[in-house]
């Protein structure tokens, strides 16, 4: 009876400390925690190969199920478009800019590209560096919708698109730990969409709960 006992209070002191130790693990996970931050945003059309900047503020919720996974969603709102000039010929752009009665002219056309938005959702690795600093890697799927206008010399003004996209993206960022539950963090993130290639550079201050 005494060695029943004692197998019996082993047990329970083993399940304790399996408690403990997975409590603990879930505090040390991270958690929930929340970001906003600025970005900055390259848009390259792979058929012409023309670039555009543009600017989106950023806010980011995420997860850390255990100290190196976890996942993430991230939704930004253009707040400034980017300038772009191309050249184009009348008969492409189907209308006659400088009314001479014919088409064939080439005109140079300026225009604005606008980020309506663009949500994406993300797995997210991390790996500790140093006391204060982690870096992480994330993959995942974005939407982005973005509109393009323009305004030839002649003073026409159209949509040259007016388009929703979206595909596979990925990225790499550095975090930084203010204190216990406050961090600075950087991304660099790559979006593969159908019909332009997108870049962007985000940096964000973030609270961990």
């Amino acid at each position: 009876m005494i060695s029943n006992l004692l197998r019996r209070a082993v047990c329970c002191a083993a399940l304790s400390v399996g408690i403990a130790g997975a409590a603990s693990a879930q505090t040390d996970s991270g958690g929930l925690y929340i970001q906003g931050g600025y970005s900055w945003l390259n848009f390259e059309a792979e058929d012409t190969g023309y670039e555009v900047d543009t600017d989106a503020i950023t806010a980011r919720i995420g997860f850390q199920f255990t100290p190196m996974f976890g996942i993430e969603a991230d939704l930004s709102a253009g707040i400034d478009d980017g300038d772009f000039d191309f050249d184009s010929d009348e008969d492409d752009l189907d209308f006659d800019d400088n009314n001479d009665g014919d088409f064939t002219d080439i005109i140079n056309v300026s225009g604005d590209l606008g980020l309506d938005f663009m949500a994406a959702a993300y797995a997210r690795a991390v790996f500790p560096i140093a006391d204060k600093f982690e870096i992480s890697a994330r993959a995942g799927y974005a939407y982005a919708e973005v509109n393009a206008n323009a305004v030839t010399p002649g003073g026409n003004t159209f949509t040259i698109a007016e388009d929703a996209e979206d595909g596979f993206t990925a990225g790499a960022g550095l975090t930084y730990d203010i204190t216990e539950n406050l961090e600075l963090r950087a991304d660099y993130t790559w979006y593969g969409f159908d019909a332009v290639d997108v870049t962007g550079t985000t940096v964000a201050l973030g609270i961990k709960f």
